[in-house]
């Protein structure tokens, strides 16, 4: 029984096996996971950016101190590990979403960003430095209490794909999908403005 034949429009309503019906409702279902997944995904890279730029603004280390001599075998007596001058070398270590990194190894990887070729990596890599050794001048936060991106939603943009560039070169894979996702928002934010 089609609509056609149907003695009434009202009884179409009616028809519970109406083959184009059911897809019709898979397909808005289907759009609808979709979305809320691409939202998710989205909100959860916010936020490990978020992460990352708090690790990096606030510069939380952890020292190791390394002892004054190892002793590799008794007959050579001990082997002294100093920076040039008889003192312990201490090992910094920068705490980040990732894991621990050496203060050392995040401050060569910025420092070459900004001495990069392109004009890209070049700004990212100022952004770092400014994040680091310029925080007063920095935002608190990139995003407000509920997610969103905070006042200055373009910045805090550029931040995140700053601090995730950065962990992409430090080889850590989980900031990879993050950071394509804030670069298509940095993409899409610039389109806006021109």
């Amino acid at each position: 029984m089609t609509a056609a034949t149907l003695s009434h429009p009202s009884e179409a309503r009616h028809v519970p096996n109406d083959p184009n019906r059911k897809r019709y409702v898979g397909k808005g279902r289907q759009s609808t996971l979709q979305l809320t997944s691409t939202r998710t995904e989205q909100r959860d890279a916010r936020q490990y950016a978020e992460q990352w730029y708090s690790a990096l603004l606030y510069w939380d280390v952890r020292e190791v101190k390394i002892p004054y001599s190892f002793h590799y075998d008794d007959g050579t007596g001990p082997e002294m590990l100093t920076a040039g001058n008889n003192a312990r070398t201490p090992t910094r270590y920068l705490r980040t979403p990732a894991g621990e990194f050496t203060d050392g190894e995040v401050g060569t990887m910025i420092t070459e960003m900004t001495r990069s070729g392109t004009v890209e990596a070049k700004q990212l890599g100022k952004m770092l430095e400014k994040l680091r050794y310029e925080r007063s001048r920095c935002m608190a936060t990139l995003l407000r209490e509920d997610g969103t991106w905070g006042r200055n939603r373009e910045a805090a943009v550029r931040y995140a794909v700053a601090v995730l560039t950065l962990a992409v070169r430090l080889r850590v894979q989980e900031a990879e999908r993050p950071l394509v996702l804030m670069r298509l928002e940095q993409s899409r934010l610039t389109t806006l403005t021109c």
